[in-house]
């Protein structure tokens, strides 16, 4: 199979996939290599800064993002041991903005 791009791209993650779709809509050719040979369909956490909000935003992918996940409010880390709490953190954190969310397998 032969393909023609201006640009390759290593990695069909989320960072390689919106470089894709980004210089898509830029009028610019680019060929996304993975070495998965399919889709994985497990839940996963994920956490940006606001800044890649910003560029989710631009992609015109943030509001999908936001409506199909459930946005964390902290973390608690207990013991596998003795069951008790041993560590807590809130992602509402005084000065930073951080926003996690939670995928689901539904």
């Amino acid at each position: 199979m032969e393909a023609e791009a201006d640009v390759m791209i290593v990695g069909a993650g989320i960072s390689g996939l919106a470089t894709s779709l980004g210089l898509h809509r830029l009028g610019i050719g680019s060929f996304v290599l993975e070495s998965s040979d399919s889709l994985r369909t497990t839940g996963f956490a994920f956490a940006r800064w606001i800044n890649a909000w910003k560029a989710l935003n631009a992609l015109g992918l943030a509001n999908s993002l936001r409506q199909h996940h459930v946005t964390l409010d902290g973390n608690v880390t207990s013991s596998r041991i003795t069951g008790l709490q041993t560590f807590e953190m809130s992602f509402k954190a005084k000065g930073k903005h951080i926003n996690i969310q939670a995928c689901s397998n539904d």
